[in-house]
């Protein structure tokens, strides 16, 4: 189908394929592979997003408890490693 975006070539090596029938689920078994790989990119896009996400929130949390503004209580997590390992 004609489209004004420009297209992209992607190899079909084994991995890609592999993913693009784990993708059908998704997308539906009758869903020609273009669907898929773009639904796959598109949700690929967002795992990147919330994994970079994550990442930021656990390096605030670590300046936090290294600055001492974390809302932790460091006696009782010592005590609990002491009991837990002597």
């Amino acid at each position: 189908m004609a489209s004004r975006h420009p297209r992209i070539q992607v190899a079909r090596d084994p991995d890609l394929a592999a993913a693009i029938e784990r993708g059908r689920a998704l997308v539906g078994p009758g869903a020609p592979a273009s669907q898929v790989v773009r639904a796959l990119a598109l949700r690929g896009a967002a795992a990147l997003d919330d994994d970079l996400g994550a990442a930021d929130r656990a390096r605030s949390f670590l300046h936090a408890v290294a600055d001492g503004r974390a809302d932790l209580d460091a006696d009782s997590l010592r005590s609990v490693r002491e009991r837990a390992w002597g």
